[in-house]
């Protein structure tokens, strides 16, 4: 058992020295996400899902991406959050994200989750275009972690487009 912790200990920190390295090639933009897909995708896949969701990132380990944004469905489902995403670039076009993200969640008309405090875990993959754009898709869980009297948990697929800007440089004396 020691043995694999220090394997993965020892991977994770080539992968993370490597993925810092590959971040500081370019500017890092901001981005905000803009998607539609289709929320509680196991059990009842005829839920339309639309979603909004800018990421920051931080300067100094900028392959992390704090993240904000709001889910609806058109059962009345709403979903505010936020949270940490990972950027782990697979060469210099695609990217896997992790993200997770703790939110508000109220029922409307659909899917009763058993408690307004939800987390959100992704996963999604990306192509990365030469202006830093991103098309991809993300596939989620929403859980309370078993804090309320049910933990029913949803799963949710959406296709997104993120939009990048970049921040204002501070001008070098």
């Amino acid at each position: 058992m020691t043995q694999k912790i220090t394997l993965f200990s020892l991977l994770s920190t080539l992968f993370f020295s490597f993925a810092a390295l590959q971040a500081e090639e370019k500017q890092t933009p901001y981005l905000l996400n803009l998607g539609i897909g289709i929320f509680d995708i196991v059990k009842d896949p005829n839920n339309l899902l639309l979603q909004a969701e800018f990421r920051s990132f931080i300067k100094s380990f900028p392959y992390a991406r704090p993240l904000f944004g709001i889910m609806g469905t058109d059962q009345g489902v709403f979903y505010v959050y936020g949270g940490m995403a990972l950027d782990i670039f697979l060469g210099k076009r695609v990217a896997l994200t992790p993200s997770f993200a703790p939110g508000i969640y109220t029922k409307g008309g659909g899917k009763n989750l058993h408690f307004p405090l939800e987390f959100r875990s992704s996963m999604e993959l990306s192509y990365i275009f030469s202006n830093q754009g991103r098309i991809g898709a993300q596939f989620y869980h929403l859980s309370n972690a078993s804090i309320g009297s049910k933990n029913p948990g949803v799963e949710a697929l959406v296709f997104f487009y993120s939009i990048p800007f970049f921040p204002k440089q501070k001008a070098k004396a």
